[in-house]
């Protein structure tokens, strides 16, 4: 989407320029009646007006256009007439409709909690818009439609400009381009999460197909034993375990853990180590660190109502990350994200990322950027070990692992991010074995390198689908 601002910059800079001249030319008795004399403080402030007037120019086009596409569809406009009409791509439509039907979605039920608005709220309440003061968290805007509204319309084109700007300043981007692409096809890791969220919660909503329910874990790990898919298995004793801390007195420090197996909710299992080939790479008290593995399927397409097309494969992955933990963490939550940016061709290990500042809750965020670049980082923090150029065993297998499991378990779940183990077994000199520790089906890419035209064809396909479904 490219809008031509320059005639309009042109005519604020002569606007501004004549009144700046008119205000500090030199008055006569007849002028000064009519036009006030503003002094330094005066100037100063017009001259701050004037700088943000001449930076928020550019971006005026495109958030018109932004609001009208919004108004489109809240107005009763249909998902093909929309790509036709606004000249959208497949990518640009699905984001745009589905962030409009938010408030339509936030009251139907949703796959794993009660409602959409509840899952934004369960989801949402650790994620902050990074400010590099004060971190407020992001369910704010989940509590109404109201709120949900504020935030379309307001909170993430104002997001978008000053994080727009940020990025101009520190060399990362161009301002106009960041602002436009943030608003009509997002790359941030953030939307494009909640851009898969709101696709799950649709097709769940319209196909109520059973593969949702493989998003509990004991529900995917039957699954996988079932079909002789590599998982971590369930301890099938004892049937209650009871966990004490051995300084806590008075009855403090004391969990009673049910096993799943017998009716319980927690699974229980043993601790998993990372291969050597992995572990190298790491500190030495690092978690299990995994692969992400985000697969895409057409198979929802067929409860949809849409013939499916013969010489489509049905699933494929589309980005791979390892999440390389830090030292003293329990689980790979704590990593720097490392992209493996051919994982079918030489599947070594490119640049890693962090998105630690969009969990600064509160003063944590004092100091913290704004923006970061992808692929920023280029050594482990905790080692300072070079991890771009390194190599994991079996990226390729793993990929095949996770298409595989895809078509097997969950078919008409349109994205599934898979955290894949590389295990070390019993004798330190065998392969590492794959293991599939869980399938996220409202998945987020992790800040790799995505396939692009593969993602956007999912998306167009099924919020097209989706939307006959629901409207007619």
């Amino acid at each position: 989407m490219k809008i031509n601002v320059r005639r309009s910059k042109l005519c604020l800079v002569v606007i501004l320029g004549a009144s700046l001249l008119l205000i500090t030319s030199p008055s006569t008795s007849e002028t000064s009646a009519r036009v006030p004399e503003l002094g330094t403080s005066g100037l100063v402030v017009l001259s701050v007006v004037a700088v943000i007037a001449l930076a928020a120019l550019p971006m005026l086009l495109p958030l018109l256009q932004y609001w009208r596409i919004m108004f489109f569809f809240w107005c009763g406009g249909r998902y093909a007439d929309a790509r036709t009409r606004f000249k959208l791509t497949g990518r640009s439509c699905g984001h745009l409709y589905s962030l409009a039907m938010v408030p339509w979605l936030m009251t139907k039920p949703h796959y794993r909690t009660g409602t959409f608005r509840e899952d934004m709220l369960t989801n949402l309440r650790n994620v902050v818009l990074p400010t590099g003061f004060y971190g407020i968290p992001l369910s704010v805007w989940a509590y109404t439609r109201l709120h949900a509204l504020v935030a379309i319309l307001f909170v993430i084109p104002f997001a978008a400009f000053w994080g727009s700007w940020y990025r101009r300043l520190y060399g990362m981007d161009s301002a106009y381009e960041c602002f436009v692409r943030t608003l009509f096809e997002p790359r941030d890791w953030f939307q494009l999460w909640r851009l898969n969220c709101r696709l799950a919660s649709m097709t769940a909503l319209a196909t109520k197909s059973p593969d949702f329910e493989r998003e509990d874990k004991w529900n995917f790990i039957k699954g996988c034993l079932d079909n002789g898919l590599p998982t971590t298995p369930a301890l099938e004793t004892p049937k209650i375990l009871v966990a004490k801390d051995v300084n806590e007195e008075g009855g403090m420090g004391i969990h009673v853990l049910p096993n799943v197996l017998y009716g319980g909710n927690w699974l229980l299992q043993e601790k998993l180590d990372n291969h050597p080939d992995v572990q190298q790479l790491l500190p030495k008290d690092s978690p299990l660190s995994t692969m992400r593995v985000v697969t895409g399927s057409y198979g929802a397409l067929k409860l949809l109502g849409r013939p499916a097309d013969k010489n489509q494969k049905l699933c494929n992955a589309l980005c791979a990350v390892w999440r390389a933990g830090r030292a003293g963490a329990s689980t790979d939550h704590s990593c720097v994200m490392v992209d493996i940016p051919q994982p079918r061709g030489d599947q070594v290990l490119g640049t890693g990322s962090s998105s630690a500042h969009w969990y600064a809750s509160g003063f944590k965020s004092l100091g913290k950027p704004l923006s970061t670049m992808d692929g920023s980082i280029e050594h482990h923090p905790d080692t300072d070990l070079c991890l771009r150029g390194c190599k994991l065993p079996q990226v390729k297998e793993a990929l095949e692992l996770c298409e595989r499991s895809h078509e097997i378990l969950i078919p008409t779940v349109p994205l599934a991010g898979w955290d894949v183990a590389f295990v070390a077994q019993e004798d330190p000199k065998a392969p590492a074995k794959l293991v599939l520790l869980e399938a996220n089906l409202s998945c987020n890419f992790f800040r790799g390198t995505v396939n692009w035209e593969e993602y956007g064809k999912i998306l167009d396909l099924h919020f097209d689908a989706l939307d006959q479904h629901f409207f007619g």
